[in-house]
């Protein structure tokens, strides 16, 4: 498996040439380019501990239930260039987390490293290049809900990478479009998981963007998108997109934007045609509030095992507010919807919640108190997969 996950980097770091579509989501979001705000070089050191409890409603041999305290400790580093023409930016952060009672079939101790690098480059007024790269190895993609990886089900550590390499060119103060390439991947350390589920996908997308107004852009956009499964060449796919949208800015800290049309799904199970839809908002008040908001309807290719394709609809909410020039609050709501198709068994649908809050407490300037509680459950028509999760935690973070 080690081999796997070592071709799977330098796949990512060779092909490394990819604007975040469906498939990205929160967690990538966090870590995407930003160039409105300078950052000087900081490091950062955190520790925390706190309580895990996930149950599954039904007990069986393929899921592990987890109940145990655990302690958390790691170190961070960032920063952005506001360069006029080249602005860029990386962000580094490595933790290692210890569970005192275990995890079945898993172990207790884990290992997380998460790092981002992103770039613009202007050659002129009308031609421009950027590049977004993340790349993650860590433990339950499902605390990131919606890598491409699972979103339900403790997995153990993988490895996911991500990078676009885009190319704009505006033919004229109204038109212009915009190339792009996307690789992702991910990568299971677990022979049970990494069997049907290693897997990397290519997408090429072009766009035409025309400007109706100073703040509002209509777009056309067509995509193709190739996934290989590592073991399982039964379940590799394509799909197609035809889709048409709009982009408004409301103000320079309030903007949104939505796409829609058709996906034409093709593998060697089925071949299918259904509507796709995406769709953002990014709202910042001064330096006080951050919402953010995203959605996706279309097909997914996790979790896949023998259903001929799995169709549905992600979409989260994070709020981030200071309240005060020392305390801060955060929340986020994430749901998806999952409809299983096809197959030896019956279809399965699913209904997957994740809620998370948090307060953060500024003790000195460059000290962060702060603690935070996550509910997630999944409900499905397969009772084996339901499960309810608790997860609290408190810490601090040493910033210099």
């Amino acid at each position: 498996m080690r081999s796997k996950l070592a071709m799977l980097i330098l796949a990512v770091a060779v092909l490394s040439p990819a604007v975040l579509h469906a498939q990205g989501l929160v967690a990538i979001q966090n870590y995407s380019a930003d160039f409105r705000t300078e950052q000087p070089l900081t490091f950062s050191v955190t520790g925390q501990g706190g309580y895990d409890f996930l149950k599954y409603k039904v007990n069986s041999p393929l899921v592990q239930d987890i109940e145990s305290w655990y302690v958390q400790g790691g170190f961070g580093a960032a920063y952005t260039n506001l360069d006029r023409t080249t602005p860029w930016s990386f962000n580094l952060d490595t933790s290692v987390i210890h569970y005192i009672d275990g995890v079945p079939r898993f172990g207790g101790t884990f290992y997380n490293a998460r790092g981002a690098f992103n770039f613009e480059h202007r050659f002129s007024e009308r031609l421009k290049v950027s590049n977004n790269f993340y790349l993650t190895y860590g433990v339950d993609p499902s605390t990131a809900f919606g890598y491409g990886a699972s979103t339900t089900l403790w997995n153990g550590q993988y490895l996911y990478g991500y990078n676009n390499f885009n190319v704009s060119y505006a033919w004229s103060p109204r038109l212009s479009t915009t190339t792009s390439y996307t690789f992702d991947g991910i990568g299971y350390q677990d022979d049970l998981i990494a069997n049907p589920e290693d897997r990397y996908t290519h997408l090429f997308a072009h766009q035409f963007s025309y400007a109706i107004s100073k703040r509002t852009s209509l777009t056309a956009e067509y995509r193709y998108r190739m996934a290989t499964y590592v073991t399982r060449a039964d379940k590799n796919y394509t799909s197609q997109f035809a889709l048409l949208g709009v982009d408004h800015a409301w103000s320079e800290r309030m903007s949104g934007s939505v796409r829609g049309g058709a996906e034409f799904y093709d593998s060697d199970r089925v071949t299918k045609t259904a509507p796709y839809a995406e769709a953002a908002l990014n709202y910042a008040v001064a330096q006080q509030t951050m919402v953010r908001w995203f959605a996706a309807l279309g097909f997914n290719g996790a979790e896949l095992a023998a259903f001929n394709s799995r169709y549905g609809l992600n979409t989260g909410l994070q709020l981030n507010h200071n309240v005060t020039k020392r305390f801060s609050v955060n929340s986020g709501a994430s749901y998806a919807y999952s409809q299983f198709d096809g197959g030896a068994g019956s279809d399965v649908t699913e209904h997957s919640v994740l809620l998370n809050a948090g307060i953060g407490y500024q003790l000195l300037e460059n000290v962060n108190l702060n603690a935070n509680y996550s509910f997630s459950t999944l409900q499905s028509t397969n009772a084996l997969r339901e499960f309810d999760r608790h997860r609290v935690s408190i810490g601090a973070t040493a910033s210099f």
